[in-house]
């Protein structure tokens, strides 16, 4: 992860939890006429009411491509590096994500 990554944050007191599936980063261009396989090479949780008291503790604008820092996607990460302890992936769980894997 850079610097920074968008994400997509709301200020519902309804949500609890993002669960974000990245693939490989790619060039910005538009996907029309195109495919892209459906890859998963890593997996975050991020406490939603957490996650937006520090956007806001930063500065961060609140909606659609907020900028969350490389440390809280790497706090968030439960797969393939468990760094997240809500949400632990258990070893068979961690085999059936590595099957979208990245060829």
């Amino acid at each position: 992860m850079s610097e920074a990554a968008s994400l997509d944050v709301t200020v519902s007191e309804a949500l609890d939890y993002y669960l974000v599936m990245t693939g490989p980063a790619s060039a910005a261009m538009s996907s029309r006429g195109g495919t892209r396989p459906w890859c998963i090479q890593s997996v975050y949780l991020f406490d939603a009411k957490r996650l937006l008291d520090e956007l806001r503790a930063c500065g961060v604008k609140i909606g659609i491509a907020s900028s969350v820092r490389a440390v809280q996607w790497a706090a968030a990460e439960i797969y393939p590096r468990a760094s997240n302890p809500l949400l632990p992936v258990r070893p068979e769980q961690a085999q059936l994500l590595r099957l979208f894997a990245p060829i």
